[in-house]
């Protein structure tokens, strides 16, 4: 008897739920029907939950069904919290970042921050984080572990120069720009944008003038991590270096309707050449100027693949409190390319992130003569003088010294892609195509050479000879304590 009964009441369950999607089609019936079950939860459940529990719930499983991971819900306290992280306002110490192979390094350390008053310098290397080696860990999970609740302390374990320093700050609130710029040499700007907030498009514009001023010949841009912001400062940035009536971006709603930003009358257009640098964590706004400028040949890019985040949300303030970030389109660069989960391939692929800021002075000044110093033994390579860490060795074996194959090639303005297929290393250059067959002698711009060398892999790493390098026409010397290649 009892079995049969829980036979039916299955089936009487199951009738409810199937009831319950008929009437999903009717937006009106269906809150009724939202509202019904959260008072028999609220009222009966053996749990007792509270209120908000139930009502974040709810909110949330109706975002997870989207499955859209840009589509998120504020609580009121967290509203101010996002907004402050794109107009560059955090807790934290006050330091910018840079990638390197194992142990990121300090390339900027903010004014009237914890870290300058603390001691940090740039060029330190951060190692450690509260005891905790950091090794290898991606960079935005480093900076979220530095960053932290205004007065709370946190120890940096840092290496200056080969000896170990161990700096406890206590962290604060910073308001800091999010555009930096130099001049690097004698004739190339360089802007780091780090976020697209509201000031963004105005600190850039300032930021290119002074540039500007000091008569530059070119201009690199730099993209890299950052994860986006606000739509308009994306385009007004774009407009600085596109003709009126170029189109900048076009988005696209669920009803097919859509909207053009379109660039404006520009007496200041930006006359000399410019290369912008991406990489995977380059996403949103940062598609949104990168794709403009390349599409109308702007800029060329330089770097890695970008993320791809091809849609636009907007911050819906909530009459009860807290906000819906709520994905409202999709947008298309002017050729008309969706970025969503594919991205922008560069011009230049350049996947040694140490390597990309070289690599695009290379393409501002493509005659310039590059000169790479590898000592066996060390992991330090000097690129036209300045210090790069390579993520790998190179290494004398009988007489011959075998070059990390990937950092050479790019350390020389060379593009390098490895096909999986047939094994086979591909290095494109300017005047230069060469193919390097798994096991077999390279191809020149289609031209066997001899070689008296071959490629070594070991650990996954492929490594080229000295003399490989010579046969392909780059000035290769070794004096048995340093490897010195050339190109021109």
């Amino acid at each position: 008897m009892s079995r049969k009964i829980f036979v039916a009441l299955l089936i009487f369950l199951f009738t409810l739920a199937g009831n319950g999607w008929a009437l999903a089609a009717d937006p009106d019936q269906s809150r009724k029907t939202v509202d019904e079950v959260f008072e028999y939860i609220l009222k009966y459940h053996k749990d007792n939950p509270e209120v908000q529990q139930l009502v974040e719930g709810a909110i949330w499983g109706m975002i997870d069904s989207l499955e859209d991971p840009y589509t998120v819900y504020f609580a009121e306290d967290e509203v101010d919290q996002f907004v402050d992280s794109i107009n560059g306002s955090y807790q934290g110490v006050g330091i910018y970042l840079e990638t390197q192979p194992d142990y990121p390094r300090v390339l900027e350390v903010f004014p009237d921050s914890p870290a300058r008053e603390g001691g940090v310098l740039p060029g330190d290397i951060i190692t450690g984080v509260d005891g905790k080696n950091i090794k290898g860990l991606p960079l935005n999970e480093i900076v979220n572990s530095i960053k932290g609740t205004e007065g709370t302390p946190v120890e940096l374990i840092i290496d200056r120069d080969g000896k170990e320093i161990v700096l406890k700050l206590k962290r604060a609130a910073l308001s800091v720009s999010s555009v930096s710029s130099r001049v690097m040499g004698n004739s190339t700007g360089y802007i780091a944008v780090k976020t697209f907030g509201e000031k963004t498009a105005e600190e850039f514009k300032e930021a290119l003038d002074g540039l500007a001023e000091q008569n530059i010949t070119g201009l690199v841009v730099d993209l890299r991590d950052n994860p986006g912001g606000y739509l308009d400062a994306a385009a007004q940035m774009a407009e600085l270096f596109l003709k009126p009536g170029d189109l900048i971006v076009r988005t696209i709603y669920n009803d097919e309707t859509g909207e053009d930003y379109v660039a404006e009358k520009n007496d200041d257009k930006v006359q000399f050449p410019v290369v912008l640098l991406v990489n995977s964590f380059s996403a949103s706004a940062s598609e949104v100027f990168a794709g403009a400028l390349q599409d109308h040949g702007a800029a060329r890019l330089v770097g890695d693949n970008t993320f791809g985040k091809g849609v636009v949300q907007k911050v819906i303030p909530l009459e009860q409190g807290g906000a819906l970030k709520l994905t409202m389109a999709e947008y298309t660069t002017p050729s008309g390319r969706h970025l969503n989960k594919t991205g922008i391939k560069p011009d230049y692929t350049v996947t040694t992130g140490e390597l990309q800021l070289p690599f695009a002075l290379l393409v501002l000044q493509p005659g310039q003569h590059r000169v790479v110093s590898i000592s066996p033994g060390s992991r330090e390579a000097l690129v036209d003088g300045e210090k790069i860490l390579m993520k790998n060795e190179a290494f004398a074996r009988e007489g011959t010294v075998y070059l990390p194959l990937r950092f050479i090639f790019e350390a020389l303005g060379c593009e390098v892609s490895w096909d999986a297929g047939s094994g086979s290393i591909a290095v494109k250059k300017e005047g230069k195509s060469i193919l390097i067959p798994a096991g077999g002698q390279p191809l020149l711009n289609g031209n066997k050479i001899e070689s008296g060398g071959k490629l070594l892999v070991e650990n996954d790493v492929s490594y080229v000879p000295a003399e490989m390098l010579r046969a392909l026409g780059f000035s290769c010397t070794f004096d048995g304590q340093e490897a010195v290649v050339e190109v021109k």
